[in-house]
């Protein structure tokens, strides 16, 4: 009496087991974050507590074609001590760009993660490393050169 007393506890007990695990793996499926909006999270993540510096901008394919091509910027710079080539996915911050600002050659700031410095933006939806256009391109010179 007792043993069947006990392994109808312990069938309970599993069965409860088996559906809160299946309750929480639903709740965590419903509940993900897509990588659109992952990287929505990184970009302002990086913008709150991240260091600014200046990079130069390597490929910048919205100047060269507008209206269609790559989404990928690419830019150079320098962080704690190391050179960082890296690239950020502004398909869906387009409109926030001066096609002027953003051409191959071109000085921006960015802002990086100090404890990860190869984690960085050139733009976000609160802010923009994009600098109005220079009469005298010659700090831009520099830095290039400084960063060959």
């Amino acid at each position: 009496m007792l043993a069947s007393n006990v392994s109808t506890l312990l069938i309970l007990a599993v069965a409860i087991f088996a559906l809160a695990a299946l309750g929480y793996i639903e709740w965590r499926r419903r509940h993900r974050k897509s990588p659109a909006e992952r990287e929505r999270a990184r970009r302002l993540a990086v913008n709150a507590t991240g260091r600014l510096t200046d990079a130069a901008l390597i490929e910048a394919p919205l100047e060269e074609n507008p209206a269609q091509g790559s989404d990928l910027l690419f830019y150079r710079y320098r962080a704690a001590g190391l050179e960082y080539t890296s690239a950020q996915d502004v398909s869906t911050l387009r409109h926030l760009i001066d096609p002027q600002t953003c051409r191959p050659g071109a000085v921006v700031a960015i802002k990086y993660d100090p404890r990860k410095p190869s984690n960085s933006i050139v733009i976000c939806e609160q802010w923009s490393g994009f600098r109005e256009p220079h009469k005298d391109s010659e700090p831009q010179r520099n830095l290039l050169a400084r960063q060959r």
